[in-house]
């Protein structure tokens, strides 16, 4: 670089850090502001008319700006700015929630808000024996206020709009039947479910049940053992699916003391069944905590853990973006004095795993079951907005690697 060049770059160089002091007199600031400006001048004269935008015009009126204001760092924009970038990274992308329902939508559809917490109650509660008739009562009532209003809708209209109001309709729906000492433990049971999951949230990395080990994804990645793949299967009418996914959060959900664990999946997709012998598929790669997703009926993430089964994924040597899929290793309780022994390495049931259209309604993927029981052995906390969690710390089991 020419000297002449260097030297007007450290003049400027220079000038940033006179302005950056905390202390500075006037005198110097007069001075700064004859030398900005044939620093500026000079500027025009080595670089090309490109590099001059309207930031590089702006030096001219910072030191008028710190004689009225005071020290740059009174009234720097940059320490907002740099806490913006904090915030963004949290919200993800705001582009395109500036209308009204966008901004409605904004701070319930990200991942950790109260949203996803709805969201995992109602799954929960679809999914248990004694709610099972309320689901069905008000799946009716929404085909008959169609059919009075001559409105033509499809089993997938039911379903989305059940979605969206059972838990409300359950609650209000319950408020009505009246609850005293006489009434039996299953109609207390039901009156508390009602209600919905209590606000102390619990969550956890790892989690034993059915016989397995679980580990979330992030816990996954500082073990040397890989506990985050499930696999389920789901009927639809007589149709037969098996799904595939890996862990994102394990929650513990508690109704009136008892504990509903559930797990988030991000499920593979492009399952293809290679022979009958292995399958492989596309894992996605995990979103940002705070990304915003719209759910499918088919792909929802939210599952009850008893529903799942361990498998591991392997990386296909010939397909990098694929895996395999491998069966999970379970412990079985020895009992009457034998010992306790393991599931032998085996492929999962392949059947019916051909990707189908994403468009398919509701799906249910398990049998209906009474309250699932499950036992965590490392508990954390994790902030999401507007519910409260606890920190305590259970004593369990040790888990011995194997």
């Amino acid at each position: 670089m020419d000297a002449h060049v260097r030297e007007t770059l450290f003049g400027l160089c220079n000038f940033f850090d006179v302005i950056s002091r905390k202390s500075v007199g006037v005198r110097q600031l007069r001075r700064l502001q004859e030398e900005i400006v044939v620093i500026l001048c000079e500027l025009e004269m080595y670089f090309p008319p490109t590099f001059f935008d309207v930031m590089v015009h702006l030096l001219v009126h910072i030191v008028e700006d710190i004689i009225q204001l005071g020290p740059t760092f009174l009234h720097s924009m940059m320490p907002f700015e740099r806490m913006n970038a904090v915030i963004k990274g949290h919200l993800g992308k705001l582009a395109g929630w500036g209308h009204r329902d966008g901004s409605r939508e904004m701070h319930v559809d990200f991942k950790g808000r109260i949203a996803d917490f709805e969201r995992a109650n109602l799954v929960a509660l679809q999914h248990i024996d004694v709610v099972d008739p309320w689901v069905v009562e008000d799946k009716t009532f929404i085909a008959t206020t169609y059919n009075d209003q001559g409105q033509q809708r499809t089993d997938r209209d039911i379903i989305k709009e059940h979605n969206s109001i059972f838990t409300r309709w359950f609650k209000d729906k319950m408020l009505t039947y009246p609850i005293d000492e006489d009434s039996s433990a299953e109609e207390k049971l039901i009156f508390a479910l009602s209600q919905g999951a209590e606000h102390n949230l619990m969550t956890f990395q790892a989690y034993d049940i059915n016989g397995y080990t679980f580990y979330t994804e992030e816990k996954d990645m500082k073990s040397d053992y890989q506990n985050s793949g499930v696999t389920m299967e789901s009927y639809t009418g007589d149709i037969k699916q098996r799904y595939y996914g890996k862990i994102e959060e394990i929650w513990e959900l508690s109704y009136a003391g008892e504990n509903v664990p559930m797990f988030r999946i991000r499920w593979a997709k492009n399952v293809v069944k290679e022979d009958r012998h292995f399958t492989t598929m596309v894992i996605p790669e995990a979103k940002s905590k705070t990304a915003g997703t719209k759910v499918t009926a088919k792909y929802e993430p939210w599952v009850l853990a008893s529903q799942v089964d361990q498998c591991f994924f392997i990386t296909d040597p010939q397909k990098p973006s694929r895996v395999v899929v491998r069966r999970g290793k379970r412990i079985i309780i020895g009992m009457d004095g034998a010992a306790n022994d393991f599931d032998q390495y085996g492929d999962p049931k392949m059947e019916d795993d051909d990707d189908d259209d994403e468009e398919e309604p509701y799906t249910t993927r398990r049998s209906r079951t009474t309250l699932p029981k499950g036992r965590p052995f490392k508990r954390r906390s994790l902030g999401v907005p507007g519910l409260n969690y606890s920190t305590a710390r259970k004593k369990g089991k040790k888990i011995v690697k194997r």
